[in-house]
C-alpha cells in the first residue's frame, strides 16, 4: 500500500491547530482558507438566513466577510457566491461593539415596550447611514431609536436613495448578524429579538441592493413563535445550511496540507507521484489549488487518506477504515461534523509519539486519541454557547450509554440538577450565555428534547438514550467497545 513520507507530512499537520482554533479578530491565513462548494449559496448576498451548528463556520464567515481581500479571493475561487461587488456592514456579533446594542441595552429597550423590529431597523439604518444622516450627538441607542421613530419616513427615503445608488454602481450592501444568543439572557426577550430580525430581514428583500445576512443556530429556529409571522417560509424554506460533508472535510485537510510551509511540497509531489494529482499555484494570492479530481472523487480521497493513516482502524479490517471511521466518530446525533473537531483530531493524532515500525504519518491508535482530544475541545466550546449542557451532562459522568432515559432523569433528580439550573446559570461569569434550556419548564422530558435538538442525545429505536462519541468521550461517559472516555 502507498504511504506518504512520515516526517515531512507529520510536520505539515502541525499547521492545523492554530487555524482549527482560530478565534478573535485575527484574520485567517488565506493559504488555508477553503470554501466548500455547498457554502457558496450561504455566502450569496441574496440568501438572508444561514443556519449552522456550533463550529460550522458562522462566526468565521461573519468575520471574514468583513475582509475585502478575502471576499475577492472567494469571488474568484467560487464565482457562484457573487461576493465581488459587495460592501459588508455589521448589525450584531461578538464581542461587544459600539456598532450595535449590548445585551443589557436590548433588555432595557424591550422592557420599555420598544419592539424588536424598531430596534433592528435603527441598528441597520445606523450601520448604513451613520452620522451621514443621524446627528452625531446621538450617543445612546435610546436616543437613536427615538430619532428613528420620529424621522422614520426621511430615514427610509435615505435608505431607498442608497439602494438606488448601489444599483447604479452595480454593488450590494450586506449587513451581517451573528451570535444572536448573546442578545439576551431571557428566552422571552430572545424570541422577540429573533422574530423581529427575521421579519426585518424579510422586509429588506424588497430592496434591490441592500440585504441582511443572518447567521443562526438550528436550535434557535425550533420555537414556533420565532417564525410565526406572514411569509416566514420565504426565509426558512430558502435558508442556506453550513453543512460539512465528508468530502468537504477532507478537502479542508488537503487545503492545509497542500499549502503547509513545511511538508506541503512533499504532499503535493507525492499526490502527483502516487495518484497522478497535480497541484497548480494561484499566483495572485500565492495559494496552491486542490486538483479537481481530489475534490470530487470519494474513492480517490479515501486512497489518499489511507496513504496518510493506514488502511484499517486496527490490526485488520474488522475495526473499520480511517476515511469512514473518523468523521463517523466526530459527528453529532444528526451526523453533522464540526470542521474544528475534524482538524483537532488529526492535529492531535499527528503529534502522538511514533510507534515501532510505523509505516504512515498517522496511526490508528493516535487517531483514536485525536478523537478524545476533539471531544474535550467540543465540550469546552459548548460551555461558551450552551453552559446549561455542561450542567446537565456533568452529573452523568461514569454512566454508560445507551441507557434508559429514566437512568438519566434519576441522576438529575438525585442532584437537584433541574431545580438549581437557572440559579447556577445566573451566577456564571458575566460574559457567559445564561440562557437555560428552552423547554426547562416542561421538566426532564422537555430538557431531553432540547438535547435531542442539539444533537447531543440520540434516541435509539428501543427508546434508550445514546451520546455520540464527540460528546460522550469528553463528558466522561462510557460505552462498551467504544473510544474510552476522558478520565
Amino acid at each position: 500500500m502507498k504511504s506518504f513520507s512520515i516526517d515531512p507530512l507529520r510536520q505539515a499537520f502541525s499547521v492545523l491547530p492554530e487555524q482549527a482554533h482560530n478565534s478573535g479578530n485575527e484574520a485567517i491565513d488565506m493559504r488555508y482558507f477553503y470554501v466548500p462548494s455547498n457554502h457558496a449559496k450561504a455566502l450569496h448576498p441574496d440568501n438572508v438566513l444561514v443556519v449552522g451548528i456550533r463550529g460550522s463556520g458562522k462566526s468565521e464567515w461573519w468575520k471574514e466577510l468583513q475582509n475585502p481581500d478575502l471576499r475577492e479571493l472567494v469571488s474568484e475561487l467560487s464565482p457562484r457566491a457573487e461576493l465581488g461587488k459587495i460592501d459588508c456592514y455589521v448589525g450584531f456579533g461578538a464581542p461587544n461593539d459600539k456598532r450595535y446594542p449590548t445585551k443589557r441595552v436590548f433588555e432595557d429597550l424591550l422592557g420599555k415596550n420598544i419592539s424588536a423590529q424598531i430596534i433592528w431597523r435603527t441598528v441597520i439604518a445606523w450601520s448604513l447611514l451613520d452620522t451621514k444622516y443621524f446627528p452625531p450627538k446621538l450617543s445612546s441607542w435610546q436616543d437613536r431609536i427615538t430619532y428613528y421613530q420620529t424621522h422614520f419616513e426621511a430615514i427610509d427615503n435615505q435608505l431607498l436613495d442608497l439602494d438606488n445608488e448601489l444599483v447604479t454602481k452595480n454593488r450590494k450592501a450586506v449587513i451581517l448578524f451573528d451570535a444572536l444568543e448573546r442578545t439576551s439572557d431571557s428566552w422571552n426577550y430572545l424570541r422577540q429579538i429573533l422574530k423581529g430580525l427575521l421579519q426585518v430581514g424579510l422586509d429588506f428583500r424588497s430592496y434591490r441592493a441592500i440585504r441582511l445576512k443572518i447567521f443562526v443556530r438550528p436550535d434557535m429556529l425550533e420555537d414556533p413563535y420565532v417564525t410565526n409571522f406572514p411569509d416566514s417560509s420565504k426565509l426558512t424554506n430558502n435558508s442556506a445550511k453550513l453543512d460539512w460533508t465528508k468530502i468537504e472535510l477532507f478537502n479542508l485537510l488537503w487545503q492545509y496540507l497542500g499549502n503547509a510551509s513545511t511538508g506541503g511540497q512533499e504532499f503535493r509531489d507525492e499526490c502527483a507521484r502516487f495518484f497522478n494529482q497535480h497541484w497548480k499555484q494561484y499566483q495572485k494570492f500565492n495559494i496552491w489549488i486542490i486538483p479537481e479530481e481530489m475534490q470530487k472523487d470519494e474513492k480517490l480521497q479515501r486512497n489518499i487518506f489511507h496513504a496518510l493513516a493506514g488502511e484499517w482502524m486496527g490490526p485488520n479490517a474488522k475495526r473499520g477504515f480511517p476515511y469512514i471511521w473518523l468523521p463517523n466518530h466526530l459527528g453529532d446525533a444528526h451526523g453533522k461534523v464540526s470542521p474544528r473537531s475534524f482538524l483537532t483530531a488529526l492535529s492531535e493524532a499527528a503529534t502522538a509519539n511514533l510507534i515501532k515500525d510505523q509505516k504512515h504519518p498517522l496511526q490508528y491508535q493516535a487517531i483514536k486519541k485525536g478523537v478524545q482530544e476533539a471531544s474535550k475541545i467540543r465540550v469546552e466550546e459548548f460551555k461558551e454557547d450552551y453552559p446549561w449542557v455542561h450542567l446537565l451532562i456533568g452529573p452523568l459522568k461514569g454512566l454508560s450509554v445507551p441507557c434508559p432515559f429514566e437512568s438519566i432523569a434519576e441522576k438529575w433528580e438525585e442532584q437537584n440538577t433541574l431545580i438549581t439550573l437557572t440559579d447556577r446559570l445566573r451566577n456564571t461569569d458575566e460574559n457567559t450565555v445564561k440562557l437555560p434550556p428552552s423547554r426547562l419548564d416542561q421538566g426532564p422530558s422537555g430538557v431531553k428534547q432540547d438535547l435531542v435538538d442539539l444533537g447531543i442525545f440520540e434516541i435509539k429505536r428501543d427508546g434508550r438514550i445514546n451520546l455520540p462519541d464527540v460528546y460522550r468521550v469528553g463528558y466522561g461517559l462510557g460505552r462498551r467497545g467504544g473510544v474510552p472516555p476522558v478520565k
